[in-house]
């Protein structure tokens, strides 16, 4: 009788991790390593598409993302061939402004800059050299939902939109 050992599983996956297409793969892994201390665990490159990556893993933390290359015969296009994103990527991290400035020193631009925020986060907001956009957050207070609706209200006056 021969013995067959127990497959080995995988460590389970998040309910959601995002999957981020660019054009320059192996730039953007390195951009997310520098400016974010990603850690890459895998990487495919397919040999019919010159090397391209067809798929990577990386992670933040404890948040696993997804990258591949841009191919267009495949209907798979970045945030630049698209004209930009509605997605926009929370990182939470020990100080937002240290973050920034690495990913600006890497390539990336400000949206809006780093910031204490009304709902008790320091914050801002990076596109990074590939068109996906960021916000970087560090937790400051906790603020009760009574006094961040006060404060949202607040602020609104001061960007002079109040009631819009």
């Amino acid at each position: 009788m021969t013995h067959r050992p127990e497959p080995v599983s995988p460590p389970p996956s998040p309910t959601l991790a995002p999957h981020l297409v660019v054009a320059d793969a192996p730039g953007a892994i390195a951009f997310y390593k520098r400016a974010f201390g990603a850690t890459e665990k895998m990487r495919l490159a397919d040999p019919k598409l010159g090397g391209n990556i067809v798929h990577a893993e990386l992670v933040i933390g404890d948040a696993r993302f997804t990258l591949a290359e841009e191919a267009p015969e495949w209907n798979t296009r970045g945030p630049r061939a698209l004209g930009g994103t509605p997605v926009v990527l929370t990182l939470h991290v020990e100080d937002a402004d240290a973050v920034a400035a690495r990913a600006l020193e890497a390539g990336a631009r400000i949206i809006y800059p780093i910031a204490d925020q009304f709902y008790g986060q320091r914050a801002g907001r990076i596109e990074d050299p590939f068109g996906h956009q960021w916000i970087l957050s560090t937790f400051i207070e906790d603020v009760p939902m009574d006094e961040m609706q006060t404060r949202l209200a607040r602020w609104w006056e001061e960007q002079g939109k109040g009631g819009a």
